[in-house]
């Protein structure tokens, strides 16, 4: 797993039924696997996606909490959202939160079907919301959506809903499958968002259990659930939702901590809910205001960006049209998110941070890493400092190899941090008689200016997300604004160039 720089806080950068449905046994999602009904989205118009080269892991979505408990006559308990499902998706929503259960809809015959309730009160049939959604899509081919279940029916009833609702609105391929050919997201991480796109598999679900079998915690093999609806704990973590006061910290909701990257035993990356909003409040729609403004700028700024070392995916709210900031609302939080989201092709200027405290360069071409780490090199003879220099990463790691960002002796609270070798040394600009030195610069090892902070020792932290990649960062100095470069020409010597040059376009 990739982890921050040890002890800085980055900077963040600039429902009929079918004879042959009642003919088959449902113990999986068997309609869904026909072949899709929608021509797929033509290249053109999948590589104009407005989600760039970001993975679904990579993207933040507003997300409404009971997102069909918004009808005003239903009060007890009280309702936690006042527009439609239709509007939600049509004011930017993209994550649904349901709770379904299985409901006797017919007597004497004591058939059943699936509703949308909260606590004792129902509000619709749950194939009614989610045909909308469907419609949504079919509508909207860049938008991608996801629907958390909360699940208290059992796995017949659901995927039956779920199965006719797509076969009557001719759109059996729209649903998300993890084992669908290219994807395997155990092995591989979550695809591209534009892949998505161009596939057509825009419609992301997660059920927390089945009813009938299955245990709330995640299974131990998360293939388990292949061929069913993807499984909430296998795939995502989340944040608590009962709070004293305002939604506050980022503590987790299951076994895995928001931090978790990647889940046990795969290559994944899990989506990351955080909930703004106390579920046991019996004034959720007054709650809201408070909930929704400043506040939940600041918890993603200073509680959970920093304990998950991500942005949330999902932003989880009630009443999300309701602030007490002016001109913040969780749509412009969320919107502001992913302007900010830069997700960038490896390049020589990006770094990534593993656990040894080593800096590992990437080399640029996708997917592809160096294996070069940034060394303190050899002193210089005269005693004092020496050059910085990148050789092949070694584990263990040496101290030569170790670095970490620590805020300067004299700060100024600005976000500029030391980058300090391992035997207290700062990472500097070469001084060149008080002109910033250029492209190409060579950087050194030098005692840290503890008098006051030298613009040529400190540097900018910037994450990124890395197309197809780790989470990255890159780093600029305050004096030259020019980033940190692995030397792409050196790299195939035993002591290559670590030095400055112009920072990624973005």
């Amino acid at each position: 797993m990739t982890s921050a720089p040890r002890g800085a806080v980055p900077r963040q950068g600039p429902h009929r039924r079918h004879r042959v449905l009642r003919a088959l046994v449902l113990p999986v999602l068997s309609l869904l696997f026909l072949a899709g009904m929608l021509t797929a989205p033509a290249p053109a118009e999948a590589a104009a996606s407005k989600y760039g080269d970001a993975r679904l892991d990579q993207w933040s979505w507003l997300t409404t909490h009971n997102s069909y408990a918004y009808d005003g006559v239903k009060l007890i308990p009280p309702r936690n959202q006042s527009r439609s499902i239709s509007e939600q998706l049509d004011d930017g929503v993209r994550g649904l939160m349901f709770d379904t259960y299985d409901k006797v809809v017919s007597l004497p015959s004591g058939d059943t079907d699936v509703m949308l309730c909260h606590s004792i009160q129902c509000y619709d049939f749950f194939r009614s919301e989610f045909a909308r959604v469907v419609d949504f899509l079919k509508a909207n081919r860049q938008e991608v959506v996801t629907i958390f279940l909360e699940n208290y029916a059992s796995r017949e009833t659901l995927t039956r809903a779920m199965g006719e609702v797509l076969e009557d609105k001719g759109a059996t391929d729209l649903l998300f499958q993890p084992a669908h050919t290219g994807y395997d997201i155990d092995e591989n991480n979550w695809p591209l968002l534009r892949t998505m796109v161009a596939d057509n598999r825009r419609l992301v679900v997660f059920q927390d259990s089945w009813q009938d079998d299955t245990p709330v915690t995640a299974p131990s093999n998360p293939k388990s659930e292949y061929g069913r609806l993807m499984h909430t704990w296998a795939r995502t973590v989340e944040t608590i939702y009962d709070y004293d006061g305002r939604p506050s910290g980022c503590d987790s909701r299951n076994e895995y901590p928001v931090s978790q990257n990647p889940m046990p035993n795969t290559a994944l990356t899990p989506l990351f809910t955080m909930n703004q909003f106390d579920s046991s409040s019996l004034e959720p729609e007054k709650k809201s205001h408070g909930d929704n403004g400043q506040s939940l700028k600041t918890r993603i700024e200073k509680d959970c960006r920093p304990k998950a070392g991500r942005n949330p995916n999902y932003v989880a709210v009630n009443f999300y049209q309701h602030s007490d900031t002016a001109g913040v609302t969780p749509l412009s939080v969320v919107n502001e998110l992913n302007r900010n989201n830069n997700v960038f092709e490896p390049h020589p200027a990006l770094w990534t941070v593993n656990s040894n405290k080593q800096y590992v360069g990437q080399i640029g071409g996708k997917y592809t890493a160096s294996n070069r780490c940034m060394v303190r090199g050899a002193e210089f003879e005269t005693g004092e400092g020496g050059l910085v220099t990148q050789r092949s990463c070694a584990n263990p790691a040496p101290s030569s190899h170790q670095w970490t960002a620590t805020p300067p002796t004299a700060y100024d609270g600005k976000g500029f941090y030391w980058i300090k070798a391992g035997n207290g040394s700062c990472l500097t600009v070469p001084y060149n008689n008080g002109t910033p030195p250029g492209n190409g610069t060579q950087m050194f090892w030098w005692p840290c200016e503890t008098r006051w902070s030298s613009g040529s020792q400190l540097w900018n932290i910037i994450p990124v997300n890395q197309y197809g990649g780790a989470r990255a960062y890159y780093f600029i100095n305050q004096w030259t604004g020019k980033c940190l470069t692995l030397d792409p020409a050196t790299t195939g010597v035993k002591a290559g160039k670590v030095t400055q040059a112009a920072c990624p376009a973005g």
